[in-house]
């Protein structure tokens, strides 16, 4: 009979997963704790008919596994990766076209050029290890490469370091910086130098938005897995794992047929036992420790090794609902605009974040969501950055909306614009209702994305997601690449589980997998909003 899969977790990660396994023969249910699945891909119905999306925004990182998986899903290219509007005015555009973008950033256009050069070196020594390498192999390698000891200083210096060295003009700057602290690590901070080129990493390939909304992903996800074979359960939250012992125990309405021993068992909070020969958890490893009742002692220590949340970084998402388009300052309205008073706000700003307060001057990116004919409503989209843990008490719904709030006035400010104009609703999410919505503390990576917590220590000791129970398999923003919209790791997770528990898949496929899923999952952090599953 074909393998009984049980994936923990409706997100995008998850979904693709489940997507792969059905189409490979598995009999796959995926097990979301919320009334719909998505996770961090929400995309909501205004009462007013306007499309609200309050959480991921821009899909060039996913968009290679929608097509490969042939998803139903409609995209519309922007020629820009990424554009930024200062208060005075000034505007640096980062055009998905290299020679365009060199071309507009003058006297620093060449040593931008040397920049995705350099970015393109090192992602393609990472592209020669068939498993995520470990910052110390990644070291061993790079000492037999001329120039190889720079390039590891790149890595570990500070992102902030590696720009400031490269680029002359503030603005600029500010643009590689704030890209670089997408990973919700300031970009001021000690190894995070490869952040640095998230930004060069745009160019190359297209930026895109899903006709529809994010939730199109979504759809098609579950329309792929349904039509596989596959199921969804939603309102289905676990409360336990465990290795399966006993015979009998239902799935999908049937029953197992691995006998005592066999597989992964899963319990619901209503009491519904599964059993399947795997499981994979796309929930952070903290979490998915706190559910598990086997020993796991590797697991276990590697769950006591990780750290998240010591920059003191979360997410505020606000979407203006008007009865009318406001005018932006810029012609593409499909592409990510951030909205920054002065370029010096970066760096502050994570240091009052770090404080626990809200930052002085807040920066915010900006996007205009295309509505279905006939609405004439408009939906702009802002999402900032606040303080996980707020120096003044913890997180509810009326601060999370007082927030929303003053970053509208704040960016309407910077834009020269009153996005208040024609309002019909502000909706907002923050860290409480992040935290509510996928779990967790409101972090939307579950671990910091410092270089001890990176590659193939993301997470420790298990690059190849595998665990030290047999049934068991990791996938999500906890683990290699971390967060974002890319899919990567359910790509991963799915190849790992199909090349069987004794045999690692040849090397050429895992690397070709492994390639993709690093570049992606790294330009997928430019996109990302609330990777938390």
């Amino acid at each position: 009979m074909s393998r009984s899969v049980i994936v923990v977790g409706g997100g995008h990660n998850g979904l693709v997963a489940a997507v792969r396994l059905a189409r490979a023969g598995c009999r796959v249910t995926v097990l979301e704790q919320g009334v719909e699945p998505g996770g961090c891909v929400w995309t909501e119905t205004h009462r007013s008919g306007v499309v609200v999306e309050r959480g991921a925004w821009e899909h060039a990182g996913v968009l290679a596994v929608a097509r490969e998986l042939e998803l139903d899903v409609d995209y519309v290219e922007h020629p820009v990766a990424a554009g930024f509007h200062f208060a005075d005015g000034t505007q640096r555009v980062f055009h998905t076209d290299l020679e365009h973008t060199v071309r507009e950033l003058g006297a620093d256009g060449p040593a931008y050029r040397r920049l995705v050069e350099l970015a393109d070196t090192l992602f393609g020594l990472l592209g020669t290890f068939a498993t995520p390498p470990t910052p110390t192999q990644v070291a061993a390698a790079l000492a037999t490469v001329p120039s190889g000891d720079a390039l590891f200083r790149t890595m570990v210096q500070s992102a902030e370091t590696v720009i400031e060295a490269t680029l002359t003009d503030p603005f600029a700057r500010a643009a590689l910086a704030l890209q670089a602290s997408h990973a919700q690590v300031p970009a001021w901070a000690p190894g995070t130098g490869l952040f640095a080129f998230l930004l060069p990493l745009a160019h190359g390939g297209p930026s895109v938005r899903p006709v529809g909304g994010s939730r199109a992903l979504v759809d098609g996800l579950v329309a792929a897995l349904e039509a596989a074979g596959g199921e969804v359960r939603t309102s289905a939250p676990v409360v336990r794992l465990s290795t399966h012992r006993r015979r009998g125990a239902a799935f999908g309405g049937g029953l197992d047929e691995s006998g005592g021993g066999g597989g992964g068992e899963v319990e619901l909070a209503d009491g519904t036992v599964l059993a399947a020969d795997v499981v994979v958890s796309t929930l952070g490893l903290p979490r998915t420790g706190s559910l598990l009742t086997d020993p796991a002692p590797a697991l276990r220590a590697a769950t006591n090794d990780l750290h998240s949340g010591h920059f003191n970084v979360s997410e505020l998402t606000v979407t203006v609902v008007s009865s009318a388009p406001v005018p932006l300052p810029w012609h593409d309205t499909d592409a990510i605009w951030y909205a920054v008073a002065e370029p010096g706000d970066v760096r502050r700003g994570f240091g009052e974040i770090l404080a626990g307060q809200l930052p002085t001057s807040p920066w915010s990116m900006v996007g205009r969501g295309r509505q279905p004919a006939g609405v004439t409503g408009a939906a702009t989209w802002l999402s900032s950055v606040v303080p996980l843990d707020a120096a003044d008490g913890p997180w509810t719904a009326e601060r999370e909306r007082l927030a929303g709030e003053r970053l509208v006035d704040h960016v309407s400010s910077v834009l020269g614009v009153d996005l208040r104009a024609g309002l019909v609703d502000l909706v907002v999410s923050g860290p409480a209702t992040w935290a509510g919505r996928v779990g967790g503390d409101g972090s939307p990576n579950h671990l910091d994305n410092t270089l001890d917590q990176l590659l193939g220590w993301r997470v420790p000791g298990h690059a190849d997601l595998r665990t030290e129970l047999p049934w068991l398999y990791l996938a999500g923003a906890g683990s290699h690449p971390g967060g974002g919209l890319s899919g990567a790791s359910g790509s991963a997770v799915a190849t790992t589980v199909l090349s069987g528990a004794a045999t690692p898949p040849p090397r050429v496929e895992r690397l070709r997998a492994e390639v993709r899923g690093l570049v992606r999952g790294f330009q997928a952090y430019r996109s990302m909003r609330k990777g938390i599953r």
